[in-house]
């Protein structure tokens, strides 16, 4: 079920003990220009349902994800700068053109993430991830290692390492 919500009702129903949004598309509020990010920069939303959520140019920069489920959610261009996003799920996220520069992701489940062209400098991760696209994604002085990027069946094709260097690719890491 998709239905449609404002950063304004979401941050409402939130404060109210609602915790279950799966399935929402988040939209702006009138008389906001359409093409203008969605405000939710700083929230605080921990242990949120976003499972399959629409959060397409979301601004959540330095928001509290903490514990949220995102499973299969779209963040395609949403920024997430500095968010924390700890103990989450990502899994099957669409991240293309997401910006998660210093964003904590430790203890999150990235499997199967579609990170094409994302931005994560700086980024803190707890463990690897596998089965995700890469293409064009960037994690110069990430807090991780070309090893874990580069394995597990991760497609990569001019990604941008930890240390500065690019994989040109494409190819599919295997652990080497």
């Amino acid at each position: 079920m998709v239905w449609e919500i404002t950063a304004e009702e979401l941050l409402a129903r939130y404060a109210d003990g609602e915790r279950d949004f799966r399935g929402i598309e988040l939209i702006q509020s009138e008389g906001v220009p359409a093409d203008s990010s969605i405000d939710l920069e700083g929230a605080i939303l921990r242990d949120i349902n976003l499972r399959g959520a629409y959060l397409r140019n979301g601004c959540l920069i330095e928001a509290d994800l903490t514990g949220a489920d995102l499973f299969g959610a779209s963040l395609e261009m949403a920024r997430l700068d500095r968010a924390i996003i700890r103990d989450a799920s990502l899994y099957s996220a669409n991240l293309s053109w997401c910006d998660l520069t210093k964003a904590d992701l430790r203890g999150t489940n990235l499997d199967y993430i579609n990170a094409r062209a994302a931005m994560f400098r700086g980024a803190e991760f707890g463990y690897g991830f596998e089965f995700a696209i890469l293409a064009h994604a960037n994690f110069q002085d990430a807090a991780t290692w070309n090893s874990v990027i580069c394995r597990g069946g991760n497609l990569i094709w001019n990604t941008t390492m930890p240390d500065g260097t690019i994989v040109v690719g494409p190819q599919y890491g295997d652990g080497r």
